[in-house]
């Protein structure tokens, strides 16, 4: 299949030589499943209030909670059994399809991600309790090796009552899409570029902050390197500005990681990527949008001029 990608004026538009019919019949077919789920929630709502307003007859003083726990239940699994296999025919038909119409050369697995020992190796966060990780991409542009996913990190935090009774949570300290792409400007250490709010240091590694030439940059990041000649050899001014571009281009904070060959940039902003919509329509509105999330791979590449020569 061919496809091109053109974009103009912030909007994505994809020519393809494969028959629309595919696309349209399988939208008709999620747009049954989505309603299906818009329908159950509204049921369960009614369970909820039903459930409350039984329990408030039988018993005035208890029996109002434990019909709203009864109908909450309820709600819950009628909920998760049919967006359950809504968002598996999006994930597993709809967005390989999504991929393909962008004709970039990469591969989407819904149920793989960045392996843990790859994002860990970037020293940007500590080590995590729990990860999880989907909606792998990787693939090469323009002659640059790349992978893409969702990350979810957190930490497990372990606390007694007063009763001295176990209670274990887990708090979430990254949230967001991660992408490693192959970086061939040799230098030895490791430079980190940090946008936050919270002044946090790069994970078990001595640094040293580092003052750039470009003062909006370090109004905009904190920047770290095992040591000064590789921040100013790797961050040229150039690579600043760009590197700014994309903070602009995202919601969340961003951060970068140059290590070995690798560039990791992680952004973190509180979400699922490519998540199937609830109460919106599937439409070819969707469809731009979910083609502008893939596309960004690319502009990555473009916007940071990783398939220079001179990075190789």
């Amino acid at each position: 299949m061919i496809c091109v990608v053109i974009k103009k004026k912030g909007e994505v538009t994809f020519i393809c030589n494969r028959s629309r019919m595919e696309y349209s019949e399988l939208i008709n077919k999620l747009e049954q499943k989505r309603k299906v789920v818009v329908k159950r929630i509204c049921f369960s709502i009614g369970f909820v209030a039903l459930g409350l307003a039984i329990g408030w007859l039988i018993n005035r003083d208890f029996g109002y909670a434990v019909g709203g726990i009864v109908g909450f239940i309820v709600a819950i699994v009628l909920i998760s059994e049919g967006f359950d296999k809504y968002k598996k025919v999006f994930k597993n038909q709809f967005m390989p399809l999504v991929v393909n119409k962008t004709g970039l050369d990469l591969k989407y697995v819904h149920k793989q991600g960045i392996p843990k020992e790859m994002v860990i190796s970037s020293r940007l966060f500590k080590k995590p309790d729990r990860y999880i990780k989907e909606d792998l991409m990787y693939g090469t542009l323009d002659g640059v090796n790349f992978m893409s996913s969702d990350v979810h990190m957190q930490d497990k935090r372990v606390t007694r009552d007063s009763k001295g009774r176990r209670r274990v949570r887990y708090d979430t300290f990254f949230r967001g899409r991660w992408f490693v792409y192959e970086f061939n400007k040799s230098f030895n250490g490791i430079i980190q570029v940090r946008e936050e709010f919270f002044k946090s240091h790069p994970w078990g590694l001595k640094v040293e902050k580092i003052k750039l030439e470009d003062v909006e940059f370090n109004r905009k990041f904190n920047t770290y390197a095992t040591n000064q000649h590789d921040a100013f050899y790797v961050l040229t001014p150039t690579l600043m500005e760009n590197i700014k571009k994309l903070e602009r281009k995202f919601p969340g904070s961003i951060y970068f990681s140059f290590i070995e060959n690798q560039l990791h940039i992680a952004i973190y902003h509180s979400k699922d990527s490519f998540e199937p919509p609830v109460f919106s329509k599937l439409d070819e509105s969707l469809i731009n949008e979910l083609v502008s999330d893939i596309v960004v791979l690319q502009e990555i590449v473009n916007e940071l001029k990783l398939n220079r020569k001179i990075f190789k």
